[in-house]
């Protein structure tokens, strides 16, 4: 192993540490130093977060013990009882991080999830105070053995507990109500002591269909202020899981890959998987699954500081240019004049009841998008913080594990190749390739594709960028004068593309590539399911049979939904309500934007209901931009009309995939009543695993802002939960085929040579160079897997698992499709 490795092993060994919070004694030990010595935290407020919350939230813990053993009115409260012994600054500093951590990393949560999680890290504390009262020189032993061996946290903890149970040392669970009282008192002490998150019921936080007993917990204005600084000062609060400065560790069984160290528990292969499809991965050859996974986390990538620069600029400005976040929330609406600040709408004049309540939901609607940019803002900075970390690194990579349906993901969850256009604009191959014989075609349709002209053939896209070629390059020579790259469907690509293109240009032969080119599936769940059933109709829809320039499944179905509209507006007065709609709806246009995603989500579960609720979505969303409507109070019913047309359009066009995923439904149905999991092997070897459990709803008392309220507490049972399984398992099986598609795909590269992926799902990338490979390579891959028949191997399966289930039925007939028409479509993936 040569010297530079050595190195950089040494640097991501010290990253880990980083990452998983060794440093917590030592800044503890710090904290009580200066207790000691008066000074309590105020040295270091205004740079530390956490240190300037652990002293006013101990003051809060102490008034809160003393308040509850004083005698005052009402019964003791179980959170008091739980940490009355316990040391309020050590109380107060794992209430604190851990409601940070939450915070940062999702900068608003439910209460109950956050409650739990800062429970726990007390109660871990309690145990070992019980340890080191029993048999203090044991453990003062075992605790300085984990420490000179540089173990994590978290493996501490493991070992400690393990100990006491060896030597006997008794300690009671806390139950998990029990924990929940403390959490949630911790959290509103965090919340009355620092002003950094608040508690609000989650209707008014944004989900205005939640009910009204479920609260979350967010970060406010004030703590955003201190983000800000934060960042500005190089002292983000980094997410848990970074990208590492090595090829990460390899994947060999079902724990132990990704990173180096322990990070406080082995990272497991498969992301909440439960105990069945443990027991099924460890008889299954996995062997394609890690080949493909590992080819993937090792792809070397860099920042790509051209985009960074601009995006740095640009977000200091505070303006939402090409999608980022705005510096400003919005203004809230004025309140109805007349109205007092402490008006009850009975109270109101009957005139002013309307007005106010209208403003009511405004006002609400306002404060919820607020919340939203406030969270975005937030993840903004920590992405451009983040990139500026990595910025000078020669390489970055991205671990990897999968979810329990095979679906790879990174395990960095802010900087990461399958991000957001910023985020993927901001990330770019290490290793560079020159063009090759066609990677200049290959990059001018990657362009073309960034900026919204993949409706065309690849031709006219290479035409397009050449034709803009001047355009392009004053982008890139100066992206601040010249914004025609914001107008892009992907503006901060297109602009890595103008760069790249620019770069080209000025260099000529010795130009090096390192721009990930990608080919995106067309609405490749649809892809799939025509492919299971050889549907001839739905495949030439999305481009699974060659055609002269892409076909548009979204513009398909408008069309059939407009010639419906055309046939009933003709009827002569036979049905005047519907021949009125639909005369309206001729007028408006239907176009692909009304259909777009109820045909998306259909093969992940769409329904009549969803249809709805996109088709509404759609046209208010015309209204809101200027169209007018002739239909009054009648444009409810009207739109429930319209959305029964696409629904039925859908179908018309898609019959197999409705087929597929009605057999699908009944069968995973027919399983659940048997208190039976759906689980199945995948082309890739993967086994995929469906077990949704009912869940038991009880009421929690407890107090928050000094008033009673009741909470939702739900918890797992052993029964199966039928109706998610049928509802679930459509989308779920669907997945598990593509992230097959994908994994196989990888493989097989990596056997070619290929050390570059940039892998999403639905869209595949490499480098230009490489790109007609990558291309044919996917085709081979998507036709072998379904020359197969992996539906009728799921039947099999299931029959087999099952044989107590009596009417599993035959499979829906299949087309006339030709599966090997896909190795000639140009636009299967493009």
């Amino acid at each position: 192993m040569n010297a530079p490795f050595d190195h950089n092993l040494q640097r991501q060994i010290e990253l880990e540490i980083e990452m998983s919070g060794l440093g917590r004694d030592r800044y503890l030990s710090r904290v009580r130093k200066n207790i000691d010595k008066g000074r309590g935290y105020e040295t270091d407020t205004g740079r530390c977060i956490l240190q300037s919350a652990v002293g006013p939230v101990a003051d809060g813990i102490a008034q809160f013990i003393e308040d509850t053993y004083n005698g005052r009115p009402g019964p003791r409260a179980v959170a008091a009882k739980l940490i009355k012994d316990m040391d309020h600054h050590v109380v107060s500093f794992l209430a604190c991080r851990a409601v940070l951590a939450g915070m940062m990393r999702r900068r608003s949560g439910s209460l109950l999830t956050l409650a739990i999680s800062v429970a726990r890290a007390v109660e871990t504390e309690a145990r070992f105070e019980v340890f080191l009262r029993t048999d203090p020189d044991r453990f003062r032993w075992k605790l300085k053995e984990l420490s000179d061996s540089g173990a994590t946290e978290q493996h501490k903890a493991t070992v400690l507990t393990y100990a006491m149970g060896k030597l006997g040392i008794p300690w009671d669970r806390w139950t998990h109500t029990d924990k929940l009282h403390l959490g949630i008192k911790l959290v509103e002490l965090f919340c009355q002591q620092t002003g950094l998150t608040a508690i609000e019921q989650a209707y008014i936080g944004g989900d205005k269909e939640a009910p009204r007993d479920q609260y979350i917990v967010h970060l406010t204005e004030r703590a955003m202020a201190w983000i800000d600084q934060s960042i500005l000062g190089g002292e983000l609060l980094f997410p848990a899981f970074m990208p590492t400065l090595v090829p990460p560790k390899d994947w060999t069984g079902l724990s132990g890959g990704a990173y180096f160290t322990k990070l406080g528990r082995p990272v497991p292969l498969v992301r909440r998987s439960r105990p069945g499809q443990l027991e099924l991965l460890k008889r299954a050859d996995l062997s394609l699954v890690l080949k493909g996974l590992n080819a993937i986390q090792r792809t070397p990538w860099e920042i790509n500081g051209a985009i960074l620069d601009v995006m740095v600029v640009l977000a200091r400005s505070g303006e939402s240019i090409a999608g980022l976040v705005p510096a400003e929330d919005k203004p809230m609406p004025a309140r109805p004049a007349g109205v007092p600040e402490d008006a009850d709408i009975k109270s109101l004049p009957v005139h002013l009841q309307r007005e106010f309540q209208e403003w009511k939901w405004a006002a609400r609607d306002v404060y919820s998008e607020n919340l939203q940019l406030r969270q975005d803002r937030l993840k903004q900075q920590q992405l451009l913080g983040l990139a500026e970390k990595f910025r000078n690194e020669a390489a970055i990579y991205f671990p990897h594990n999968l979810d329990f349906r095979g679906r790879a993901y990174p395990l960095p969850d802010v900087l990461h190749p399958q991000g957001s256009d910023p985020v993927k604009a901001l990330l770019r191959f290490a290793e560079g390739k020159p063009l090759g014989e066609d990677g200049e075609r290959w990059l001018a349709i990657h362009g073309a594709n960034t900026y919204g002209i993949d409706k065309v053939s690849f031709d006219e896209r290479v035409k397009w960028v050449e034709e803009n070629r001047f355009l392009i390059w004053a982008q890139a020579v100066d992206p601040f004068a010249n914004l025609w790259w914001t107008e892009a469907d992907k503006p901060w690509c297109f602009l890595a593309f103008c760069f790249e293109w620019l770069a080209l240009d000025q260099q000529a032969d010795a130009f090096i590539s390192h721009l990930p080119i990608a080919l995106d599936g067309s609405c490749n769940g649809l892809q799939h399911f025509s492919a299971m059933l050889l549907d001839s109709v739905g495949g030439a829809a999305v481009n699974l049979i060659p055609a002269k320039k892409p076909q548009d499944i979204y513009q398909v179905v408008a069309d059939r939904v407009m010639a419906q509209l055309r046939l009933i507006a003709s009827g002569n007065g036979a049905d005047p309500e519907r021949e009125r709609w639909a005369h309206e709806w001729l007028a408006m246009g239907i176009d692909r934007k009304v259909t777009k995603r109820p045909v998306m989500v259909l093969p992940y579960g769409g329904t009549p209901r969803s249809c709805l609720k996109y088709v509404d979505e759609a046209v208010k969303a015309k209204v809101a931009a200027g169209y007018q409507h002739n239909l009054g109070d009648e444009l409810k019913k009207a739109i429930g009309f319209l959305a029964s047309l696409v629904w039925d359009s859908i179908g018309d066009v898609v019959i197999a995939a409705r087929d597929a995923m009605g057999w699908l439904q009944k069968t995973a149905r027919a399983v659940g009543k048997e208190n039976r999991p759906v689980y199945w092997t995948t082309p890739s070897g993967f086994v995929g695993y469906q077990a949704y459990l009912n869940m038991t709803t009880r009421k929690l008392k407890t107090k928050i802002a000094g008033q009673m309220v009741q909470l939702r507490v739900n918890d797992d049972t052993d029964d199966i939960d039928v109706s998610k399984q049928a509802t679930s398992i459509s989308p779920n099986y669907v997945h598990s085929m593509d992230a097959s598609a994908m994994i196989l795909t990888v493989a097989a590269l990596a056997v070619a040579g290929f050390k570059s992926f940039a892998m999403i799902h639905d869209s595949y990338g490499t480098h230009a160079c490489d790109t007609t490979l990558l291309a044919s390579t996917l085709r081979k891959v998507f036709v072998e897997m379904y020359k197969q028949d992996p539906l009728a191997a799921l039947r099999a399966a299931i029959i087999d698992n099952n044989p107590s289930v009596d009417g599993i039925e035959p499979l829906p007939s299949k087309g006339d499709l030709n599966l090997d028409a896909v190795m000639a479509s140009d636009f299967f993936f493009a």
